[in-house]
């Protein structure tokens, strides 16, 4: 038997032991309605839904309850506004689907609402076409888990996020899938929160967008095709890896766009056709280590006001252009062992080293952001003259931004090893 036809079985054997009750919801059942439910429902005991339609919102979770579907139980708003706003603390919602949520962008209605409250789980639902997926206020600890978030595919102005905290804490947010929103998951002052096996594509703006949030960890998350894949701003002591940033295209779309972040840490991602992998302003004392950088127009586009970070171990590969580098008369940052295919250098001891340093900042790079017109003279021999007379004579990066251990690329025509997702 399928685990979601035990659920009903379990959580009735569960509520007996307990001394807690379970509360039948549905046509022929003792309540017909959820909120009829919810109203008569004490402290510890669960609901379970029956598979059928119901036209209910405005529903209010105020004790600790469990709210368990069927396959086939749908909370429809027909427009309206939030369906479940969660009140208590240990509230749990398995199993349903959430549709119909109507745009309000005074009250930002959510299917459902997490407000002052701690240890909420919403596991196993579906969210369609809702304006904001769930919105949570002050929320500490809950734990959002395998959810499908489908938004209302209109842009931004007239959509919601799929996952919206603010001044939260210790979040647990593993395995949702959310497509068709402003932005997939939102985090404004929201720290110490784990992230991690997301899929969040078709997104208008950002796939994840978080600001003011410390101390949170994104691990094995896939951003695809979205606006731009994730925007990480005025935050400290972030933890980003194993992640994949692909297909984010577009005239101002990056993989990953950086600013005023420091001291956090950026390994093992995948980066592949974006048109800018990453964006880096105002951002200091980063790790950006074991990153595949693939087929991207700009692998990486540092600003000067970047300071001491430490690009190392990196593989460049199939790039239009490796690093864009803002001109300044000084450079803190330190390549060091990263594998560029543009390396033309040689490894006369064997050690896998080049025996002189790769300088991977190109003339016509920096020619063409003030330029754009530029482009039709990419692939010219004039442009392989322009980058020739910058490596021997640096003009628009400092000396000092070389790397004086590059790995030995692979030969041509022998496949690269692609790391395997963990």
């Amino acid at each position: 038997m399928r685990l979601p036809h035990l659920l009903p079985f379990a959580a009735a054997f569960l509520a007996q032991a307990s001394g807690a009750e379970s509360l039948h919801v549905g046509a022929g059942q003792a309540y017909r309605t959820v909120a009829a439910a919810l109203a008569a429902a004490e402290p510890g005991d669960t609901l379970l839904v029956t598979a059928g339609l119901y036209h209910e919102s405005g529903l209010v979770a105020s004790r600790q309850v469990t709210l368990l579907g069927e396959p086939g139980a749908v909370l429809d708003a027909r427009g309206g506004q939030t369906i479940l706003d969660i009140r208590a603390d240990g509230v749990a919602v398995i199993g349903l689907t959430f549709r119909n949520v109507g745009v309000n962008h005074l009250r930002e209605s959510g299917a459902i609402w997490i407000s002052r409250v701690r240890g909420v789980h919403i596991e196993k639902n579906r969210f369609e076409r809702a304006f904001f997926g769930v919105y949570g206020l002050q929320a500490v600890g809950a734990v959002i888990r395998g959810n499908r978030f489908e938004g209302l595919r209109s842009g931004e102005l007239s959509n919601g996020n799929g996952l919206h905290f603010w001044k939260s804490d210790s979040l647990t947010i593993t395995d949702n899938h959310v497509q068709g929103h402003r932005d997939g998951i939102y985090l404004e002052f929201t720290g110490n929160t784990f992230v991690s096996g997301n899929v969040c594509e078709g997104n208008a703006r950002y796939g994840l967008h978080f600001m003011y949030s410390n101390g949170n960890s994104y691990q094995r998350n896939v951003f695809r095709e979205n606006g731009a894949g994730v925007a990480v701003m005025y935050s400290d002591r972030v933890d980003m890896r194993d992640n994949r940033f692909e297909r984010n295209w577009g005239p101002a779309s990056y993989g990953l766009l950086l600013k005023s972040l420091r001291d956090s840490r950026i390994e093992r991602n995948t980066f592949s056709h974006n048109t800018v992998a990453v964006f880096q302003e105002g951002s200091s004392d980063l790790v950006v280590s074991g990153n595949d950088f693939r087929r991207n127009g700009w692998a990486l586009r540092i600003l000067a006001d970047c300071d001491r970070n430490l690009f190392e171990n990196n593989r460049f590969e199939s790039n239009t252009f490796d690093v864009a580098y803002n001109p300044s008369m000084g450079n803190s940052n330190i390549f060091r062992r990263n594998t560029w295919d543009r390396y033309a250098g040689w490894d006369l001891d064997r050690d896998g080293t080049g025996d002189v340093p790769h300088r991977p900042v190109e003339l016509f790079p920096a020619l063409m952001l003030r330029h754009p017109q530029a482009a039709s003279l990419l692939r010219s021999h004039f442009v392989t003259l322009l980058n020739a007379l910058e490596r021997l004579f640096p003009t628009l990066s400092p000396a000092s931004l070389e790397d004086a251990e590059p790995r030995m690329p692979l030969p041509r025509g022998r496949a690269s090893v692609t790391r395997k997702q963990t």
